[in-house]
Formats: structure tokens, C-alpha cells, sequence
């Protein structure tokens, strides 16, 4: 349906290194296979390009208490998104959640199996893609 990258790089700041400025590049493009499936606008009133775009942006990521991630990203075109995300949020000893909402209108969640030290079987749902189910290979 469709391509997606979202490039970021950036830098922790302080000794505790919460706040993490960033410059980045997105590259996405989806085809909705003739559904008119599209927002018009994002929730702070700005035209919506999240199934259409090609910008350069520049960024905050700021760790807020319980270690949600804050980021507040602004687009060459003008366009500001926010975002609130966490990863690896403990559920038991072998199973970890994890969210993603932003003003977009873009949200996901899921959770991981943690099957040894080096895998995990991973299953969410993302608004946009919908159910996925993978593999997570660390070294």
C-alpha cells in the first residue's frame, strides 16, 4: 500500500539526558486503493500530509515521568506534530507493552513476548498499517 521512513538524528543533552534536540527527514507515501480513507486535517487544524509526504523537520524529545516520550516536531512546511510514545512498559517477567499517539490522528499499541535474552515475538496494532505480528532479534 504503500512506503514509509521517519529519520531522526540527534543528541541527549545533560548529565541525565532527558531532552534530546533532533533534526529529521520523513518520507512517506500510502495508497488507500481507491478508499477515500483520508484526514483533512490534523487535531490542531493544520492540512494533513501523513499519507503524502516528503519534509525535513526539526524536533524536541523531552522524557516525561514513567518514561513516556514527549516530541514535538516541526516540518518545513509549517506543520507542528506532537507525539506521546513508550516502549517496554513492564506487564509480568516476560511480557512488555508499548503505545503511540500523536495529532495526526496516528495511534498504536501492542505488546512483546520476551522468549530469551536476544528475542522477542512482537504483536500491535497501528491505525494506519493495522495488525502486525514480527520478530525482534537484539544483540
Amino acid at each position: 500500500m504503500g512506503y514509509e521512513t521517519e529519520t531522526h538524528i540527534g543528541r541527549y543533552i545533560g548529565r541525565m539526558q532527558w531532552l534530546m534536540p533532533f533534526i529529521g527527514f520523513d518520507w512517506r507515501y500510502r495508497n488507500q486503493m481507491g478508499e477515500r480513507n483520508f484526514q483533512e486535517e490534523n487535531l490542531l487544524g493544520q492540512k494533513n500530509t501523513k499519507d503524502n509526504r516528503s519534509l525535513l523537520s526539526i524536533g524536541i524529545n523531552y522524557t516525561l515521568p514513567m518514561l513516556i516520550r514527549f516530541q514535538t516536531e516541526v516540518f518545513t512546511n509549517g506543520n507542528v506534530r506532537l507525539q506521546l510514545e513508550r516502549e517496554d512498559i513492564p506487564i509480568s517477567k516476560r511480557i512488555r507493552a508499548m503505545f503511540m499517539l500523536n495529532t495526526d490522528k496516528e495511534f498504536m499499541g501492542g505488546f512483546d513476548y520476551i522468549l530469551n535474552r536476544n528475542s522477542r515475538i512482537r504483536t500491535h496494532y497501528d491505525s494506519d498499517m493495522g495488525f502486525g505480528l514480527g520478530i525482534n532479534f537484539n544483540y
